[in-house]
């Protein structure tokens, strides 16, 4: 498994003396002490001891063997970020540093990457010193959280990310200056306290201030440290959004909304807080950074992920493939960062052989069931299981579902075929029989205990209560439309994408009764004409194919397989409503739904109420 730190500091072994360079006091210099051993002054008060792996490419790439690192893109500390200097001393200062970080990477023998500073107090300094150094071989930018009183959703800085979107450059957002000092003067509390509460502020005003919702989706972005306190105060955050107006800010959705606008480091030293964080920022948003090689970092690079109870392949993305998706690196990540540290792959040559686990991903979707009990329930699993596997048959309903939506409109374009008359009825019949497993799979979610479900209950608050975005996209693609349902799913952009599109696509029912009424079965909508009419009229279309069975047996096959599907729906909505009052008795959902009350107002519907309307009629 190859490795990428993306967040790591250096220091050149020597700089020029800026104090005298520009005439100004208290600027950041370097003092050799002993062999390998430094500090950092900033005028004539100590910073910080460093030693020989900020400037030694040969000890930092000892040390990254060591961790089993492949590759570290560097970064000036941002002692050295000069925001409040005029921009001319800003601009060289950066322009110095900039260049030394490609000199030291020029001797890292291929495994050493750079982010650029920028004077950011200055948006077109900053932006001209980006393309200059993008051009010369960084892979982005370093910058801090705020310049002065301005954070990052200044116009001037929403600006300059803007134009690091357009050049493709990574940022990497590094806190610094750290407010409340006066109230930290001791124990490194700006640093353990502020540090967090500054990137954690960075987000915020980009979320509210509508920053994301203007700047380009193309814009790769990383908050340093975890985010700060970001992902464990987001529930905070959101709750105001929802009940405050005045919290909302200018942002166009709920600050959960924006987790896949941007990355975070995984520098927060803990596992459990390295769960968490994973859990709510999710495994494609977050990657290795160390801050390495300083005594707050990590003390061995990636070791809190290597050791992380999470899955295989997502501890691959934060130790690399996040990464290589985050720098924009060509190709797939694995082979991306092999160029890079020039690692050779002894089997690269040797196609990859198809087997039964490769071609289903089963160790993946072994890793998929994460139960929130700790320690672990014993029947969360099952639970957890069952309901994925009603996932995964609710997305073959779909998939076999909008064929048949395509069947039949061909055959009421062209009412001569039979074939694709004879293809709906069949992918029905398949329909019919996945549904009739989801029902027998109620029996085995029964085999739990009320006591044992109730154990971790609690632990699935909101996400317990309300319906499978899947099955109510199939109520949608079936003809079952309720517009009101989609406010329930606004937190979810995907699903609301995919339900607000079937909303207004042709449904299945519009679409078999549109045949019907190709086929001369079904007299067009007068005008004029009430719900009811065109109702009874649609029965009575149904009605007539039975009544010429031996000129419509496809059509007729159709309609069976339509009402068996409906029946078994129905079917399924019973056994829900049985569970859950054997389980739950009349609780409320966790996440706030009327429970098994809410599930009975549902009994009633059907997806094709002509079908069983026609049946009264046969008996006249």
């Amino acid at each position: 498994m190859q490795v990428i730190d993306i967040h790591n500091h250096f220091f050149p072994s020597s700089w020029p003396d800026l104090a005298a360079r520009y005439g100004t006091p208290n600027w950041p210099w370097i003092k050799h002490t002993e062999s390998g051993k430094a500090e950092i002054m900033v005028g004539d008060r100590f910073f910080r001891h460093i030693y020989a792996a900020c400037w030694d490419p040969e000890v930092r790439l000892q040390e990254m063997d060591r961790d089993g690192v492949d590759v570290q893109i560097i970064s000036v500390t941002p002692v050295l970020f000069a925001y409040e200097r005029p921009v001319e001393h800003a601009l060289d200062c950066a322009q110095l540093l900039n260049d030394a970080a490609l000199e030291l990477c020029s001797r890292g023998k291929g495994r050493l990457k750079s982010f650029c500073q920028v004077p950011l107090q200055d948006v077109d300094a900053a932006c001209e010193e980006l393309s200059r150094s993008m051009q010369a071989g960084h892979l982005g930018v370093q910058i801090g959280n705020h310049v002065g009183s301005k954070n990052l959703d200044d116009a001037g800085i929403v600006t300059f990310l803007h134009h690091c979107a357009d050049e493709g450059a990574a940022v990497l957002v590094h806190p610094w200056e750290m407010f409340g000092r006066e109230r930290m003067p001791k124990y490194m509390m700006p640093w353990t306290v502020g540090m967090p509460a500054e990137t954690q502020l960075s987000v915020v005003a980009l979320i509210l201030s509508g920053a994301f919702d203007r700047l380009p989706n193309t814009l790769r972005i990383c908050f340093a440290h975890g985010g700060g306190s970001f992902a464990f105060l987001l529930g905070r955050l959101e709750n105001a959004w929802h009940h405050h107006p005045v919290a909302r800010g200018d942002c166009q959705h709920p600050p959960s909304h924006y987790l896949n606008r941007f990355y975070t480091d995984s520098a927060v030293f803990d596992q459990r807080t390295l769960q968490f964080l994973v859990g709510t920022m999710g495994a494609d948003q977050v990657m290795l950074g160390s801050d390495y090689p300083f005594p707050l970092g990590e003390e061995r690079v990636g070791s809190l992920i290597r050791q992380s109870n999470l899955p295989q392949h997502t501890k691959a993305k934060l130790l690399s493939g996040n990464a290589a998706r985050f720098l924009a690196l060509e190709g797939q990540s694995q082979e991306a960062v092999e160029r890079m540290s020039g690692v050779a792959s002894a089997t690269r040559s040797e196609p990859r052989q198809l087997t039964y686990s490769s071609y289903l991903k089963v160790p993946e979707l072994l890793d998929l069931q994460q139960p929130q009990s700790s320690p672990p329930h014993h029947d969360e699993l099952l639970f957890i299981l069952v309901h994925q596997t009603y996932e995964l048959w609710f997305k073959e309903l779909l998939h076999d579902l909008d064929a048949v939506v395509a069947n039949l409109q061909r055959a009421g374009a062209a009412r001569q075929t039979h074939d694709e008359v004879y293809e709906a009825a069949r992918l029905l019949r398949r329909c019919t029989e996945i549904t009739r497993v989801l029902v027998e799979q109620f029996t085995i979610l029964e085999t739990m205990l009320p006591t044992h479900f109730l154990a971790f209950r609690g632990l699935l608050e909101p996400a317990s209560g309300f319906q499978s975005e899947q099955f109510r996209e199939i109520e949608f693609l079936c003809g079952l439309k309720d517009e009101k349902m989609l406010r329930y799913h606004r937190p979810t952009p995907e699903a609301y994408a995919s339900l607000k599109r079937r909303l207004e696509e042709p449904s299945l029912r519009d679409v078999f009764f549109g045949a019907l009424q190709a086929m001369g079965k079904l007299p067009p909508a007068s005008e004029g004409e009430s719900e009811r009419e065109r109702f009874e009229a649609r029965a009575r279309a149904v009605h007539a194919l039975y009544k010429e069975e031996h000129h419509h047996r496809d059509w007729i096959d159709v309609c069976e397989r339509l009402t068996e599907f409906d029946e078994l729906v129905v079917s399924w909505r019973l056994r829900h409503i049985q569970l859950v009052e054997r389980i739950i008795g009349i609780r409320m959902g966790t996440g706030g739904s009327a429970g098994s009350s809410y599930l009975k107002l549902t009994l009633d519907k059907k997806f094709f109420p002509e079908l069983w309307e026609a049946r009264t009629l046969l008996t006249e």
